[in-house]
Formats: C-alpha cells, structure tokens, sequence
C-alpha cells in the first residue's frame, strides 16, 4: 500500500530548540483523508475575561456599539487613534452588550488585542465576563502566539495548529450540547489564548498552511491534550484521568530530553505544603514522609503516601497532590521527594499532564525533519488529519480534562 501525505517534509536548520541525537520514527505512517471544506466553522466564542469588576476597553475610532456608553475623547497611540473607558456592571444598559470594529481594526481588552467582536455579559455578583467572537483561524493564531514560542521550526508549528483547531472544534461541540454562552475560557485548563498582538508571519504561515485541518479518530476530532514536556515518556489518558482513549497512549519521547522543561527541581517548605493540601480538603497536620505507592509506566505517580507527624498516612492520588499544590509548582507527577526538616525537595521530568502530544518532543521531531502530520501520528496513535466538516461541531472522540 502507498501513504500519501498531505502536509509536505520540510528539513529545518538546527535552530529554536533543544533536541537529541536519539531518533525514532514508529507509528508515523497513514493516510490523510481530504473532506470537502464548503462546511467549515466559521466563529468561535472565547471567555477572554471572566466575571471581573471592571474591563478596560480601547476600541479604533470606526466601530458598531450596543448596550453601553461609549462617549470618550479619541486618545492617540503611536499612528493610531482609539478610544478607551473602563466599563462596570451598572454601565450596560441590558444583561448584554456588543462592541466590533470595522475595517479589521482591534479591540483592546486588559492591554491585549484581539481581533473579531466582543460581547460583554453581566455576571453574579456584578461581574463582568468578555466574550471574544472570533474566526476559527484567527483564534489559532492568538493560541500559538501563548502555547510555543513563535520562532519554532515550522512543523512543529504546525502539528500544534492542527492540535489547537481539533481541541477548539471539540470545546465548541461540547458547549453546543450544554447551551453554554461560550466555547472555551482563556486559561491553562483549557488553552492560552493571547489574542493577536504576539502573532507573527511565522504562526500565520502554520495556520494558514493547515486552515481548516483537524485531527480526526473514527471521523471524529480527538480530545488532543498537549502538554510542554513529557520528560521522555508519555503517559496514556486512564492514568490520568481515568478515561480510556485508544489514541492516547504512552509513547516513548527521546526528542525533548535537551528541552527547557524537561528538568526541574524546587523547595517548598513543609508548612506551605500543608496549607495547600488543606485548602484542597485533605486533612492533614504535618508531613514528616513522603512515598511513592503506586507508579504507571512513565515512572509518574499514581497513588503518594503522607505521613503525618501522628504517624497516620494519607493516601492521595499524584495528580490530585500536583494541582493541589500548583501545576507550575510540582510541574509534573513524575518526581522523587525528600523530606527535611522543614523544606522538602522535589527532583522531577517535564512539565505538564503528560498525555498526548510533547511540545517541545514535537519541535525536536521538526528539527529532524519529520512533518508535522507525522508528528502528530508519532503522539496521537491511529489519527489521520482531514478537513472540518459539519459533524465534527457536535460529534466528538470525547474528552473532559484541559492542557496542563
């Protein structure tokens, strides 16, 4: 049988990112199935602000208003002219406003700029929640621009294109079924969106070069969770989240060994952890040792043990301890722990859940010139990539947890 490739080879210079001189080049073969693209999403709806007091708001001078005032002198920005106003909950005229520039100008919320509308929600509590209406492919971009630094070898800017699109697709269905009043928040949990000011040529040109591409299990968008380094080994999503997906399975990953995350070491004194584990509901008054019960194949913790200075344990899953003490903390749940007197010290790999596609794996792959619709069959077993069609706004792979 012949493989066909839609996305092209690209030999990239050794430059952007740390790599290793181990290859491995399983699971990367299949066919990519072209869907006629006249049924594609158009729009997506993302939380770019929630439930705040106030919203600062800088608008070009050509824009459509509804809802709130917006009668402020025209205030000049290097060669352009905006106008700005703080808005409150008592402000809107209704539970809704609307503001849209014209002529592909962009709206400024918090400092950032965004392309597309912005609709403004009253929340509870006299909160404020901002709604970035967006092309699709526009909001890519502003994902790429906060995910990966943008100075990446082209493919792996692409495959996390592809990744990003397919996890926005599966979002929005999602959100459809629930008759949410958006598709995705601009967090960790979901992906990190910076709107358009970070976005160069560069990202444009991956977007561009994959408009419209998702990666598909069954005809279905998967839920493609990445994560910035796996630390040499992925992990499959059972371990993680308890959930079963057949295209998320571990993968060893030598090609993000030299990566910025793929080490990492931190010193947290006793008493922080214990407040962080009681802020999370687990009841617990020391820790005067730390062990490892349960690990899953990439050596990651399924099941710590504490022990209290009582001499009691507290069994707690290693994921649960991670978030409770912070993912940018305890980066991942593959570490060793000793216990001192008053500090304990964590030695661990890479940064993030583990599942799905490795980041900064990807961008060592592109560096030894694997494609990015390679590298995405390399992370996500039995995908093939295909054009967004119809189905794929409400029928999904499934999937709950977000990117960290």
């Amino acid at each position: 049988m012949k493989f066909h490739y839609f996305l092209p080879l690209l030999i990239l210079g050794l430059a952007g990112c740390a790599t290793t001189p181990i290859i491995s080049n399983q699971g990367v073969e299949g066919t990519a199935t072209v869907v006629p693209e006249s049924s594609t999403i158009e729009k997506i709806r993302v939380a770019i602000a929630v439930r705040q007091n106030s919203i600062h708001l800088a608008a070009p001078e050509s824009f459509t208003l509804s809802g709130f005032p917006f009668e402020t002198p025209v205030v000049q920005r290097g060669a352009k002219n905006y106008k700005e106003t703080t808005l409150t909950f008592d402000q809107l005229y209704a539970d809704k406003a609307y503001i849209e520039p014209l002529d592909g100008g962009e709206i400024q919320v918090n400092g950032k700029d965004f392309k597309g509308a912005m609709e403004i929600l009253r929340e509870p509590g006299g909160t404020l929640t901002v709604v970035n209406e967006l092309s699709l492919e526009d909001y890519v971009m502003g994902v790429l621009a906060g995910e990966i630094p943008r100075d990446w070898p082209l493919e792996a800017l692409k495959a996390q294109a592809i990744a990003a699109r397919t996890f926005a697709v599966l979002k929005r269905g999602e959100a459809q079924e629930k008759n949410e009043p958006y598709d995705l928040e601009n967090t960790a949990q979901f992906q990190m969106y910076q709107g358009s000011g970070l976005v160069n040529e560069k990202i444009r040109q991956a977007v561009l070069e994959t408009q419209g591409r998702i990666a598909t299990f069954d005809s279905r968008p998967i839920a493609a969770f990445f994560h910035s380094n796996c630390g040499g080994e992925t992990c499959g999503a059972m371990d993680v989240w308890s959930q079963d997906k057949p295209y998320l399975k571990p993968v060893n990953c030598p090609f993000g060994n030299n990566g910025t995350h793929f080490k990492w070491k931190t010193e947290i004194p006793i008493r922080d952890l214990v407040r962080s584990l009681r802020g999370a509901g687990v009841k617990i008054g020391d820790i005067v040792r730390m062990e490892a019960l349960e690990r899953d194949g990439s050596n990651r913790i399924l099941r710590l043990s504490l022990m209290d200075a009582d001499g009691s344990h507290k069994i707690i899953r290693g994921a649960t301890f991670r978030m409770a003490v912070g993912p940018d903390v305890i980066r991942s749940t593959r570490f060793t722990a000793e216990v001192g007197p008053t500090m304990v010290v964590f030695n661990g790999k890479g940064w993030g859940h583990g599942v799905g596609l490795c980041q900064e794996g990807a961008c060592g792959m592109a560096l030894k010139g694997y494609s990015a619709f390679e590298i995405l069959r390399y992370y996500y077993h039995g995908i093939m990539v295909e054009k967004l069609k119809e189905e794929a706004q409400v029928t999904s792979a499934g999937g709950q947890a977000g990117n960290r």
